[in-house]
């Protein structure tokens, strides 16, 4: 089994989770065909990753090559722009995962991704769960929870409009919640 191949589910299973990436793509952010770039992507990156990691290579090098790419299909093909420093954790997810890969520890890479999936909804989905439970509340609560705002009408409470910028062409920022990471 080449390397390509043997990347291409740990990359769709670590694709799944990415917040950003699945909220531009159920979002159609890359236009219509917005999955089928997804797919896509996938594919590219499983050769890129291939081609350019080399163990020759400073970890440092292939990290910000990794996240230089990652940051370039978003906003290229997916009209989606990273504030929130989610690409270079991936790239350093996936160079660790190769260098694992590498060592004959696929089955230590698979027994990871098994758990995570486990343990975790699909961040998109799990976004809109999140306003959905949310819509029971009274409209004044402070929910410092909610990452997303998901409907199209703007956000009217206070704590969501410090969590989200509309500038005046239209681009939102959504800036990633304080207390750390879950």
């Amino acid at each position: 089994m080449s390397l390509h191949s043997t990347l291409l589910p740990i990359i769709g299973s670590v694709f799944s989770r990415w917040t950003a990436l699945q909220l531009a793509v159920d979002h159609s952010m890359g236009g219509p065909n917005s999955q089928a770039k997804y797919e896509a992507f996938i594919d590219a990156f499983g050769q890129h990753l291939v081609r350019n990691v080399r163990p020759t290579l400073s970890v440092s090098s292939m990290e910000q090559d990794l996240q230089e790419y990652l940051d370039e299909v978003l906003d290229e093909e997916f009209n989606t722009v990273l504030d929130d420093g989610s690409s270079a954790e991936l790239a350093q997810l996936f160079i660790r995962y190769i260098q694992l890969i590498q060592q004959g520890k696929l089955a230590d890479v698979q027994q990871e991704l098994q758990l995570q999936q486990a343990t975790t909804a699909p961040a998109a989905r799990m976004s809109v769960r999140n306003q959905t439970e949310d819509s029971s509340s009274s409209e004044g609560e402070d929910d410092d929870d909610n990452d997303f705002d998901m409907r199209e009408e703007p956000a009217t409470t206070e704590s969501k409009s410090q969590s989200m910028d509309t500038d005046e062409d239209g681009w939102t920022t959504v800036h990633r919640r304080s207390g750390g990471k879950k």
